[in-house]
């Protein structure tokens, strides 16, 4: 049993208080419910003591001191407030006010800005120091967020959170004295800066430097505490399941922000990427509110649902080859499971797939071969990569997938000094690498084959009696053919040898896979990794130290549920989609309706890309407007999104459509109602079945 910390004694404002040796005063304080007002401090970050609000009387001393980095001891006596206290409080704040521009009425975050509650606070109604008027630039470059340097008080959280939060080190400091702002990179704007928007600067910021170029009109409204909501969630859209915290007010979505707490707890520390905290707030097209039909001449015009569904029922009733059903993996369990059903019992459909179906059914294959020798094996969990010595990212761009991925491989690389290789296509993550191997593109395969090859003939131990002969052929492969064949230069392959030393060398590796990977027409090149992932053992809950990027948010669950399997692609005569709100401009998915009979396509927003190949649109909720279950990456953790948002007057929920639909073939279910779909999607998913 680990020794209890030595608990100190102390006095703050008359209480006699016993706390934790380590504690700061601050901390002391706030544990017990004392009240110290503070700026640059923030319990998840580390302390810094530069506003100096935050300064306390220590033993009766003239010499006031900054609570957040003065340790406690024994028999210290505390005085958080008396004149001379708010009297330096309050000098310190006025300079704050001096030097930069706050000029609250013009200013988003008014109403919900620390500078300016400690202002009321400290009863602060006029300057007497004069006033700056420096100007200081603003920065614009970013999509996402802007930053105003005249509201700036130089607090660092901003630094501190880029640091040890998102792993990026893009701000910093520069200038002195007046001059002195924060800074991109060597002095960069955002735009041109390595930032990649994570907004965890945004988050940390206590005044109206850093906002939200999304939502800054509406900020103020959303800082009347009394009438807004603030729903705890989580992201849906990579299968990380980042927890979140959403503000709404008048079914206006307003701020997303992580869950950003003390102790750097979690493999995500709180933080959220730009496709969790931004992404919901951008509006991808025009809301589709009402059933529409695309007339001969090529107008869109508005019909009932009725007319709709009568329609639909004449086309896609008819059992002759072509039909077919395409489903975003963005989309819930029980509505995956639901067009499933409707599309292979009621209608017979030739071809069912998900947008990234290659992808899962190249995943499916190697897990259902590898199955076969060692059963029960499942994905590691993206929260184990923070453990490991060595991380290998094999084809993965997990910028475009899985951002956090990202930040947890740089913190890893700064905090444990973990070695990382990275095989493939220049990614963010490519520069915080000790070896990186770039291959000319669609060779990592032979790459990875070299590398498995290499890694085998340091390898003593058995994997499995069945898969001994491969192995064998493995360890003969030529690996200087497979790196000329892969376009590798004299650089990358010293990189690729130090990488396969490292993997050999390491006690706890850990694989991740991409795209490059995963988006082969094969799935060889994935056991490959999933057998040099097993060289170095199995995880103790029976798991391949592989971790599996897949495109979307319930990938998973569409990989669970069957439904980019049992069917083959053919020509496409009429068909469903169901979208969430992806933009299919440039697809090459698109050439394959040219000459469609007839394509149903329900989604939230109007569908640009297919304007000219279909023929209904059915309008649904987007994923904060309706209730379902998503799957995490791994596949092992299933959740409930509750709706953040009421749905658009007259927009169905999507089961409800697709229900209808079914109701209206020769194919009864089971369930009717959303408890019983609830119940069939959890049976299905524990069961194993369709996987």
């Amino acid at each position: 049993m680990e020794n209890s910390p030595k608990q100190i004694n102390l006095t703050i404002d008359g209480l006699q208080l016993s706390v934790p040796e380590g504690m700061t005063i601050l901390e002391a304080a706030r544990q017990n419910g004392i009240r110290i007002p503070t700026l640059c401090h923030h319990p998840a970050l580390s302390a810094w003591g530069g506003c100096r609000l935050c300064v306390v009387e220590v033993d009766g001393s003239p010499k006031l001191v900054a609570s957040c980095v003065m340790p406690v001891r024994d028999g210290m006596k505390v005085v958080t407030s008396n004149s001379n206290i708010i009297t330096a409080r309050r000098t310190i704040l006025e300079f704050l006010f001096a030097e930069r521009n706050h000029y609250c009425m013009f200013c988003s975050q008014s109403g919900d800005c620390e500078l300016q509650a400690l202002a009321y606070e400290l009863q602060m109604d006029h300057l007497t120091v004069p006033q700056s008027y420096e100007q200081y630039p603003v920065d614009i470059t970013s999509e996402y967020m802007a930053i105003d340097h005249n509201r700036c008080v130089l607090c660092g959280r901003c630094v501190r959170a880029c640091h040890e939060i998102a792993g990026a080190y893009v701000l910093n400091y520069q200038g002195r004295g007046i001059k002195n702002q924060i800074a991109f990179d060597l002095n960069m704007s955002r735009g041109e800066s390595s930032c990649l928007g994570c907004g965890a600067c945004l988050q940390v910021c206590p005044t109206g430097a850093i906002f939200n170029r999304y939502r800054a009109h509406r900020s103020v409204k959303g800082h009347q505490k009394d009438d807004r909501s603030v729903i705890d969630a989580f992201c849906p859209h990579c299968g990380l399941m980042c927890e979140t915290r959403t503000i709404v007010k008048d079914n206006q979505l307003l701020i997303i922000e992580g869950h950003i707490r003390p102790g750097k707890t979690g493999a995500e520390r709180g933080q959220l990427c730009v496709k969790g905290r931004f992404e919901p707030l951008k509006t991808p097209g025009k809301r589709l509110l009402n059933p529409m039909i695309r007339e001969a001449d090529g107008t869109w015009k508005a019909i009932t649902w009725k007319a709709a569904m009568d329609l639909i029922e004449r086309s896609m009733s008819r059992r002759e080859d072509g039909t077919f059903g395409l489903v975003s993996s963005r989309c819930a369990n029980e509505q995956l499971m639901i067009f499933r059903d409707l599309m292979l019992k009621g209608w017979a459909a030739d071809y069912l797939d998900t947008l990234d179906g290659r992808s899962l059914r190249t995943i499916a294959g190697a897990l259902e071969e590898l199955g076969k020798s060692f059963l029960g094996l499942k994905e590691a969990s993206w929260e184990r990569i923070p453990d490991a010595d060595h991380i290998l990212v094999a084809g993965a761009a997990s910028f475009e997938t899985q951002p956090m991925i990202g930040a947890v491989i740089r913190r890893s690389v700064i905090e444990k000094r973990s070695n990382v290789s990275v095989i493939g296509t220049f990614d963010p993550v490519s520069p915080w690498s000790a070896d990186y191997v770039q291959a000319a593109e669609g060779k990592e395969p032979l790459v990875m084959q070299a590398f498995l090859s290499e890694v085998l003939k340091t390898h003593s131990g058995q994997l499995s009696p069945g898969w001994e002969p491969y192995l064998s052929e493995m360890k003969k492969v030529n690996v200087q053919n497979c790196l000329d064949k892969a376009g590798l230069d004299n650089f990358a392959r010293e990189s690729f040898m130090t990488a396969v030393n490292t993997f050999a060398k390491s006690r706890n590796p850990i694989v991740i896979a991409g795209k490059g990977i995963t988006d082969l027409a094969e799935s060889g090149s994935l056991r490959n990794l999933m057998l040099l992932s097993l060289v170095k053992g199995i995880l103790p809950e029976n798991a391949m130290r592989l971790v599996i990027l897949k495109s979307n948010g319930n990938s998973s669950g569409a990989l669970k549920l069957g439904i980019s399997s049992g069917t083959q692609e053919g020509k496409y005569r009429r068909g469903l989609m169901l979208l969430d709100d992806e933009n299919l401009t440039g697809s090459s998915l698109l050439k394959r309706f040219d000459g469609i009979d007839f394509l149903t396509v329900i989604t939230p927003y109007f569908p640009e890309a297919l304007r000219d190949n279909a023929r209904i649109l059915i309008p649904r909720p987007t994923c904060l407007e309706e209730e379902g279950t998503y799957t995490s990456l791994d596949g092992r953790e299933i959740r409930t999104l509750h709706a953040t948002l009421r749905r658009p007057k007259g927009v169905s929920e999507s089961w409800q459509t697709l229900l209808a639909l079914m109701q209206r073939t020769e194919f009864h279910p089971s369930y009717a109602r959303w408890k019983d779909i609830s119940a069939r999607v959890t049976g299905e998913m524990q069961s194993g079945l369709y996987v």
